[in-house]
Order: C-alpha cells, then sequence, then structure tokens
C-alpha cells in the first residue's frame, strides 16, 4: 500500500504537505468515488427480487386443494418459523366476564381472557338480544393502532353494525392498548410510553435477540380469542369471520395464515399490499410486523391470505392509504389466480374507500354484507338494516372490563410480555452454556454469513498524500458482492516504507470523526503502529442516502427501515458489519507493508469487533461502552435510536457480549489499547 510514498515524493508528485493534518485528511474523505456510494437499499431490491422466486414457484405448483394444503402447511411452517414458533394455551378455565350492559337490540358483555398462564386480555362481546337461529355466526374484530383500543370509534361502529346483522361480535384489545398498557407504571399512576407502537417496538427489540417476534403474541391472543368464541354455546365454530384494520389487518393476515381453516372468511383492511411496492417506497410498518428472515424464504403478502384458501376473502382497502395500492391489486391478482388454480367456488374481492389509512363507515358496512352473505347471517336484507342502524359510540370508561381501565390494576402480579421475554433469555443462557468453542464460532460463521464474503478483498487507492507527519492513503474495497467498505490508512513518514504492526480502528462514524480521535492516533503512531480507520456500511462514508423524507436515526428512519428490510433478508446491519471487519482483516493480511494486524473498537462498534476477532483469531482492545443484550431484555425501557447498530435476531441464542470477551481472554487474544502499549 505505502511501498513506493518516499519515491514519489523524491520524484515530485503532486502531494503536497499540510499541517493541517487530520482534518484536511477528513475533509477530502467527504469525497469518495461515485461508483463506493453506500449501495444498501439497491442491493436489498436486488436480493427481495431473488428470493421472491421461490414464493412464486410454490404458488405455481397449486392445482387443486390438495396442492393447495400441501402449499399451505409448507408457508404455515416456514411462517411460524420466522417468529420463534406460537405456543398455544390450552383454554382450560372459564373466561371471566365480569360485566354485562343491556344497549339498544344487544348485550355488551365484558370478557377477560387468558392468552398465556397468569396474563389477561380484555375484550367486549355483542350479543344480539334476539338470535333467530342458536349457534349464531360470529366475527372476531383485531384492533389497529390506536392506544383507545376496542373503545376506537371506528370499532364501535362495526361492531354495532355486525350485532345488527345478528352476529356475535368480539372485539379484543391488543398488546399495549386499551386496558392492556404493558408499560404502565403502578407507583406512578402514569404510562410512560406515549403511543402503542412504542410499546410494540421496546418489546419486539428484546423479542427479535431472543429468536422470537412479538407477532407470536399477538397470534397467540387471537388464537385465544378465536378458542372463547368457538366454545360459546350460541357460536357455530363452523361460521367464524375475521377482519381488522391497519395493525389489525396485521393480526388479521398473520391469524389467516396461522389459523386459517378455523375462518369461514376474511377481511384485511388496510395492510394488504406486497413486498416490492412496500421496499420500492421506502416504507416499513412497526416492528411486530417484520418478521426476520420472511423474505429469505419467498413469503410474501398474497402467503398470507392464501391461509384461509379456498374460503371467500374481501380486501378493505383505501384509495389514498400509505400501504402502497399498486402491491395491494398486484397481490389480489395473485390471490385470484390461486383461489381459480385450486378450484375454489369463491373468490377474492376487493372494496375501496375513497379515503386515507381508516376503517371508514363505507367500509364496515362493505364488510357487513360480506359476512352477511358469507355467514349466512339471519337478518333482513342489508339495505333495510342500514336504515333502521343507529351509531350509539360509548366513552372508553364504559367498555373497560377491568375497574380501573388496566389489567395491571386488576392484577398487580400479572405476568406481563415483558416476563415471558426475561424468562426465555434466562433459558437460552442456560443452554449456552453448554456450547463448545467450535459450536459457537460455527454457528456465528453461519448467523453472521462469512461464507459471503471475498477471500482476499483488493483495495483501491483514490486519494493519497502528506499532512504534517502523516502519509496517507484513502482507498476503497469490496468486502463481498454489492458493497463496498472505505477507509483512510495513516502511518508516520518518519517510519520509512518498513512493515509495521496494524491497527484496524473501529468507531461510530469512522472516518468522519477523526479528529476526535487525533490524540489516539497520534498515540498509535507513537507506539510504532500504522492505522486503517475503517468506515463499515452505512456509517461513515458509507452513509447511505435518506429514504424519501424520512430521519436517518429517529423513529421509522433510513436506518429502520433499511435494517427491517435486510433481517427480511435473513441479514442484518450488525451481520453485515462484522463480516466486513473479518473482510478487511483478510485484506490487510495481504499487504507486505502491514505486519501484525489487531482490532480497536469502541462503544457498539466493539459488538462486531470482538466477534470479527473471536472468527479471526486476532487481537483486539475493545470496550464494554454498551448494554449487554441481557441487560437490554431485563430492562423494561431502552433507548431505540440506535437499535439498527445492536440488533441481531437470535443472538442471544448464541451468546452475549460478555461471554464473547471472556473467551477472547482465555484465549489470549484481548489486549490492552495500542494507543497505551508498545508494541
Amino acid at each position: 500500500m505505502f511501498s513506493g510514498m518516499r519515491s514519489m515524493l523524491n520524484e515530485g508528485a503532486q502531494l503536497r504537505p499540510s499541517a493541517r493534518t487530520l482534518w484536511e485528511i477528513q475533509d477530502r474523505l467527504n469525497r469518495l468515488p461515485v461508483e463506493s456510494a453506500s449501495n444498501i437499499y439497491t442491493d436489498v431490491l436486488r436480493r427481495r427480487e431473488l428470493t421472491a422466486a421461490a414464493g412464486i414457484a410454490r404458488r405455481s405448483a397449486v392445482c387443486d386443494l390438495d396442492s393447495l394444503k400441501s402449499y399451505q402447511q409448507e408457508v404455515r411452517s416456514l411462517f411460524l418459523s420466522c417468529l420463534g414458533g406460537v405456543d398455544k394455551t390450552p383454554l382450560d378455565c372459564m373466561p371471566r366476564i365480569t360485566g354485562r350492559e343491556q344497549k339498544n337490540g344487544y348485550t355488551l358483555e365484558k370478557v377477560i381472557l387468558q392468552p398465556r398462564r397468569g396474563s389477561w386480555a380484555t375484550a367486549n362481546v355483542y350479543v344480539p338480544n334476539i338470535i333467530m337461529k342458536k349457534p349464531a355466526p360470529a366475527v372476531l374484530v383485531t384492533i389497529g393502532h390506536d392506544d383507545r383500543g376496542k373503545a376506537d370509534p371506528e370499532y364501535q361502529y362495526l361492531a354495532q353494525m355486525l350485532v345488527k346483522a345478528g352476529m356475535i361480535v368480539l372485539l379484543l384489545d391488543p398488546l399495549g392498548q386499551g386496558e392492556r398498557f404493558e408499560h404502565f407504571e403502578l407507583e406512578m399512576d402514569y404510562q410512560p410510553i406515549q403511543g402503542c407502537s412504542g410499546e410494540h417496538d421496546l418489546l419486539d427489540w428484546k423479542a427479535k435477540l431472543l429468536g422470537q417476534s412479538l407477532a407470536r403474541y399477538f397470534i397467540q391472543d387471537g388464537i385465544c380469542a378465536m378458542d372463547y368464541l368457538a366454545s360459546r354455546e350460541d357460536v357455530d365454530a363452523s361460521r367464524i369471520g375475521l377482519t381488522g384494520h391497519s395493525g389489525g389487518g396485521t393480526q388479521t393476515s398473520m391469524l389467516m395464515m396461522a389459523a386459517g381453516d378455523r375462518f369461514a372468511c376474511a377481511a384485511p383492511c388496510c395492510y394488504t399490499s406486497d413486498h416490492r411496492a412496500m421496499m420500492e417506497h421506502g416504507i416499513d410498518p412497526d416492528n411486530e410486523m417484520l418478521w426476520p428472515r420472511s423474505l429469505a424464504c419467498g413469503l410474501d403478502y398474497v402467503d398470507l391470505v392464501a391461509g384461509v384458501a379456498p374460503s371467500p376473502v374481501l380486501f378493505l382497502t383505501t384509495q389514498h392509504d400509505f400501504f402502497p395500492r399498486e402491491g395491494t391489486l398486484r397481490t389480489l391478482k395473485d390471490a385470484q389466480a390461486l383461489w381459480a388454480a385450486c378450484g375454489s367456488d369463491h373468490t377474492v374481492d376487493i372494496a375501496t374507500a375513497t379515503s386515507q389509512h381508516a376503517y371508514p363507515h363505507s367500509l364496515s358496512q362493505a364488510v357487513t354484507k360480506f359476512f352477511m352473505q358469507h355467514l349466512a347471517a339471519p337478518a333482513q336484507d342489508f339495505d333495510t338494516l342500514l336504515a333502521d342502524f343507529t351509531f350509539s359510540p360509548a366513552e372508553p370508561s364504559a367498555l373497560w372490563c377491568t375497574p380501573e381501565g388496566q389489567v395491571i390494576k386488576y392484577d398487580p402480579a400479572m405476568r406481563t410480555v415483558h416476563d415471558e421475554l426475561k424468562d426465555v433469555m434466562l433459558r437460552l443462557k442456560e443452554s449456552r452454556a453448554a456450547l463448545t468453542e467450535d459450536v459457537l464460532t460455527t454457528s456465528l460463521a453461519r448467523m453472521l454469513h462469512i461464507a459471503e464474503l471475498d477471500e482476499r478483498p483488493e483495495p483501491r487507492i483514490f486519494a493519497e498524500g502528506i499532512c504534517g507527519h502523516y502519509q496517507y492513503r484513502s482507498i476503497i474495497w469490496r468486502p463481498q458482492d454489492h458493497y463496498w467498505n472505505s477507509g483512510v490508512f495513516l502511518r508516520d513518514l518518519r517510519q520509512g516504507d518498513k512493515p509495521l504492526p496494524t491497527v484496524i480502528a473501529l468507531w461510530p462514524e469512522g472516518t468522519q470523526r477523526l479528529t476526535e480521535h487525533s490524540a489516539w492516533i497520534h498515540r498509535c503512531m507513537q507506539q510504532g503502529y500504522q492505522v486503517l480507520v475503517m468506515d463499515v456500511a452505512a456509517s461513515g462514508g458509507q452513509l447511505p442516502a435518506r429514504l424519501g423524507n424520512t430521519d436517518m436515526y429517529a423513529g421509522w428512519s433510513t436506518m429502520y427501515n433499511l435494517d427491517a428490510y435486510l433481517m427480511q433478508l435473513d441479514d442484518s446491519f450488525f451481520a453485515l458489519r462484522t463480516r466486513q471487519i473479518v473482510a478487511a482483516l483478510r485484506m490487510v493480511s495481504a499487504w507486505p507493508e502491514a505486519a501484525d494486524a489487531v482490532l480497536y473498537a469502541e462503544k457498539e462498534f466493539s459488538r462486531y469487533a470482538d466477534l470479527a476477532a473471536l472468527l479471526t483469531n486476532t487481537p483486539i482492545a475493545s470496550d464494554d461502552d454498551f448494554l449487554t443484550y441481557e441487560e437490554i431484555v431485563t430492562e423494561k425501557y431502552h433507548d431505540q435510536t440506535w437499535s439498527h447498530a445492536w440488533v441481531l435476531p437470535g443472538a442471544l441464542e448464541v451468546f452475549d457480549a460478555p461471554e464473547i470477551k471472556t473467551l477472547l481472554t482465555r484465549k489470549g487474544l484481548s489486549i490492552a489499547d495500542p494507543s497505551r502499549a508498545a508494541k
């Protein structure tokens, strides 16, 4: 890399010395070659198209009811494996009915269900006062993202219209909504997390570390509600329909996949699109809607819908929804073809309202007609029903199933999902203790996709020069197909051309933080090292362009979206960055002017570097200025801003950071900071 630098200077090459040293080097690093611009978004689009082929092939093989059943079993198994499996809690104790109130034409029952041992879920059941013929049809309504849960007026309107049509209706509060705030602080009488999406995200990051998805708990809740409806004497278990909007549309679709054979028909609202459209628009919804490996398995929205085939399905859509409509129409076409291929007497239809993201009254009316037709509801014709219908919304407190409107107040000793996750964490910790080093490193190499790396990447120099006493070369290289890394190679001019021990330095924002690390770099030079400051994916000079008008880091940001796409492709920023460090070590090992390589890492980048050091037997100096995974799972709250940097699905099945550091020390790979200890 640096051989010939001194002779170039003697020959009068255009390399101008400067006293501004690292500041000037950092400024020049802002002008990377255009071909090395961060291309993560381009790559995830390419990879999605490749993985979609498996799903297309599976669906194309459906030609009759037998092949449909085989297809459904395969995709259901794949889907549930992406969530970490779904445990079904038997309905072995009667739900608690805490109140009944007579309303205009129906009875409102207040019910508390137990989807998991010691855990409570609140629901309202709307029962017609006059059931023409028992048992009656029923509809399970899954609620979307609204802190009011089942009390949202949109859902009250829907329930009152369905019960008017002679159907029994169950509205279930989802996790983190209605009476089920998971983070409610009893002593403060306060809910610190404002907005149900915040609760979902906090819990799901923890679940992902455990090899799970929060979606599995939503599915458990839905199946429990389905079990309860089917167990009622006044419900015909063969005539149960399913609908929900937005996050409730997600729950509806997940239940269509996980338990589709138990529903007579279904109508997801404002959710169904396809992954192509979602990614092309730069959209990704809440964490519980993101299932690691799902894209890698070739799963798409149509596979969720197909879980209820050959039964009838109605897509409920709005013209101006943020779920891309072109994806909805493609999925509709694919679903209709699948229904026709299996010989179904039914099809998949669509109803559209001229509105934005909502469950407007017009769609409630459309789905009521749909359920009246396919559940054989014994009501009068729909026009007569609508003419006689009066909506009477209730205040949320009037719908409470618990005395004070929160299950945690009803039973302070109840088990939360957070309690469940902590138990899983402890079981995994116990099982990890039995892992041998060989099993550990093999598992790490597999989950980090080390096999995708180039055997020995070759660097390309795009700038070089002298600043003060520093020789520098700015380089780019390909760690694997479709990706670039960049960095700056620094050494003391006075060291000449001789081989020097080399430090690969890693910290947040990489080469964009050279000046902040000037003292550390200077001391490394004094200790006889040369330094490669490296930019990994989506950091420093490799920072991607923003997706649309999203923030780069906060909320549903560019980083969140890109990491979500990667995780669905069985990858992640964590895995990508870690294997890029391994690739950099391979590259440096081929340089004649680089003697023994060591790693130096700070903050979250220590997580990646420690694993790379273990996999390559490279000495490392790293800090522990980050939360361990056990700390993240154990504590109720954590900062989500940098979650893209540390989340690795299934990590706690294999390791936590302290265990890796202990192993590095035992192997003699943990070293002192190279800026403080002479080589």
